[in-house]
């Protein structure tokens, strides 16, 4: 399991795995960001795009019109 740091700004997250981990699979971690984006944000993600370090997602939020 990997380890986010999560930071929000309006309709959009960004989560950066900070813990080390060797030539971790990018399926796997775009549904753990996904999730950890959700938590942190208490929004649906609806995408996520980057590569194993920095991901962002796309939030669906009733704030945010979502």
């Amino acid at each position: 399991m990997s380890v986010f740091e999560v930071r929000v700004k309006g309709n959009l997250a960004e989560a950066t795995r900070i813990n080390p981990q060797y030539a971790p699979r990018l399926g796997p971690l775009r549904a753990q960001a996904a999730q950890a984006m959700a938590e942190v944000s208490g929004c649906r993600v609806t995408g996520v795009l980057g590569d194993q370090a920095l991901m962002i997602g796309v939030l669906n939020c009733p704030a945010f019109g979502g």
